[in-house]
């Protein structure tokens, strides 16, 4: 019959634009490596995953890649020379937009720069413009490393204890050695120079803190058979020692759209102006 056939053909089409339509409203669909885990082993490189979803499109680009060069620096302790940047992706998003990007170092790099303790080694091995970029991530989440004061080492975070309790301890004792390397890499020149008072300063600091971490990872090989990132456990590390931040984590911004009102909008409280997504 041509009323029911056009019936038909009228009903296809509809669903075909509805398909269409919810199509381009869910984005891109996101790649494969932008679904791993946040650290994976590939071939002997560490691979490193980070996201951020902001309302500009650059910012949300430099927060994840802020947040894989942080966690790659809190488990080598400082970025080294031969890690790179390998993927990006963004999309829209509720929100404004979400980014991803991926840094991977090689797995016997890693090491090298874990065990490299002496300012000289480390500022020879690190790669200077991806620990200006973290530096530059910390401010943007509103945690800075402390700087150190003229004639001292820096504080960074708070020493850890010596007698590690749990993972929450190990990981600030690993992000209190990395921050204490990342003040000596970013150190003006002729600063940490061989027997100097902020050198030996910072060697008895890091020593301290390296030989409980060592022994603590030594008696647990779940470390090392499923390990996590820092920005995993970071939300545990800031809620048991809230003194080690200066600030609550701002990885997300809020998009708002503007609306027309015919009287002064009221501004936000300070609780809901700025609110934090867990990325787990």
């Amino acid at each position: 019959m041509p009323g029911g056939s056009g019936a038909k053909s009228t009903a296809f089409l509809s669903f075909s634009l509805v398909v269409i339509l919810a199509g381009c409203a869910t984005g891109p669909r996101l790649p494969e490596w932008a679904q791993e885990p946040a650290r994976i082993v590939d071939e002997g490189y560490i691979v490193y995953l980070g996201d951020g979803l902001e309302a500009d499109p650059n910012q949300a680009q430099f927060a994840a890649e802020g947040m894989a060069i942080q966690d790659l620096a809190n488990e080598c302790s400082f970025v080294p020379k031969r890690a790179r940047i390998e993927n990006h992706f963004m999309t829209r998003a509720r929100g404004g937009f979400e980014a991803y990007a991926t840094i991977a170092v090689n797995y016997d790099v890693c090491e090298e720069a874990q065990q490299t303790v002496q300012p000289a080694q480390i500022k020879a091995l690190a790669s200077a413009p991806f620990m200006e970029e973290l530096k530059r991530y910390q401010e943007f989440i509103g945690n800075p490393p402390q700087q150190a004061p003229a004639g001292g080492a820096s504080q960074g975070p708070p020493e850890p204890p010596t007698a590690m309790a749990d993972d929450v301890d190990f990981f600030l004792a690993r992000q209190y050695v990395a921050v204490q390397k990342e003040n000596v890499i970013l150190a003006p020149p002729g600063a940490y120079a061989p027997g100097s008072y902020e050198t030996r300063t910072y060697l008895t600091r890091v020593t301290r803190v390296i030989r409980p971490m060592q022994a603590y990872y030594a008696r647990h090989p779940r470390l090392r058979a499923a390990p996590t990132t820092w920005s995993t456990i970071e939300p545990r590390v800031r809620r048991r020692y809230p003194a080690a931040f200066k600030g609550p984590v701002r990885r997300v911004r809020l998009y708002r759209a503007p609306r027309r009102r015919w009287f002064r909008r009221r501004p936000l409280r300070p609780q809901y102006a700025n609110r934090a997504r867990r990325r787990f």
